[in-house]
C-alpha cells in the first residue's frame, strides 16, 4: 500500500499466485479480491512456476538512497489493528506499508524445527519509509499487534533487534550452536549473534 498522492487516492497493489493452468479458475479465484475495492489497473498472466520466481530482473537498481525499513510479524488482522494501519498510512510518513501472507505450509513447520519460530503468524508486515525516527514512531504503533520481527526486512543493526527477532529458547539454542561451529565469530555481518558462553571451568567448546 503507498500512502495519498495529490489528486490520487491510496492504492493497494496485490500480486497474488493462482496454482491453476486453467484460465477459468485463474478468474474464479481472483475475482474476490478485484471486488474489495475500486480496481485502478489489473494483469493476469499463466505463467510456469520458473518465471515467476525470476520475476526480480539483473538491472542496476537505480534510487535515491536505502530506504528505512522495520517489520513485524502478525497473527490476524483485526478491526483494531486495520484501524491503526490506516492511520499509518494516512500520516505520509511511509513510503509504503506492505501486508505479506505467510500462514498455510509455514505453520506445518514445529516452531523448534528451525531458525523461524514465529510459525503461528499468518502476516508478516514491513514498512518503509525515510527517515529512521519517523519510521520506529510508525512501527511502535504497531507493535501492539505483532509478535517478534523478520530480519530480512529490518535495516536496523541495533543489538536489541536479534532479541525481538527470535523468543528466548530459539536465541538460546542458536547461541549454543554458534558457540559450536563459529565461536570466532567469523560470519559477524548484519545481525550477528554472539556465541553462548562455556560454563564455568569448562576447557573446551559447548556441547
Amino acid at each position: 500500500m503507498s500512502p495519498q498522492r495529490a489528486a490520487q487516492p491510496a492504492i493497494a497493489l496485490t500480486r497474488t499466485v493462482v496454482d491453476a493452468s486453467d484460465a477459468d479458475t485463474v478468474v474464479e479465484r481472483l475475482r474476490p479480491l478485484a471486488e474489495l475495492a475500486p480496481v485502478f489497473a489489473e494483469q493476469a498472466q499463466i505463467l510456469p512456476y520458473a518465471a515467476v520466481m525470476a520475476n526480480a530482473g539483473d538491472d542496476e537498481p537505480h534510487s535515491q538512497g536505502e530506504p528505512v525499513s522495520r517489520s513485524g510479524l502478525l497473527r490476524h488482522i483485526t478491526p483494531e489493528f486495520a484501524q491503526v494501519a490506516a492511520q499509518v498510512l494516512a500520516s505520509g510518513l511511509a513510503h509504503w506499508f506492505q501486508i505479506r501472507a505467510l500462514g498455510g505450509a509455514v505453520s506445518d513447520v514445529a516452531p523448534d524445527a528451525t531458525a523461524f519460530a514465529h510459525r503461528d503468524a499468518n502476516f508478516s508486515l514491513v514498512l518503509m519509509g525515510g527517515s529512521e525516527a519517523a519510521v520506529d514512531a510508525l512501527r511502535a504503533r504497531l507493535e501492539p499487534f505483532t509478535e517478534g520481527t523478520y530480519l530480512s526486512f529490518d535495516s536496523s543493526l541495533r543489538p536489541e533487534r536479534i532479541e525481538l527477532a527470535w523468543p528466548p529458547q530459539t536465541l538460546a539454542r542458536l547461541r549454543r550452536l554458534k558457540a559450536i561451529y563459529d565461536p570466532e565469530s567469523v560470519f559477524d555481518d548484519n545481525f550477528a549473534i554472539s556465541p553462548a558462553a562455556a560454563p564455568a571451568g569448562s576447557s573446551g567448546g559447548i556441547r
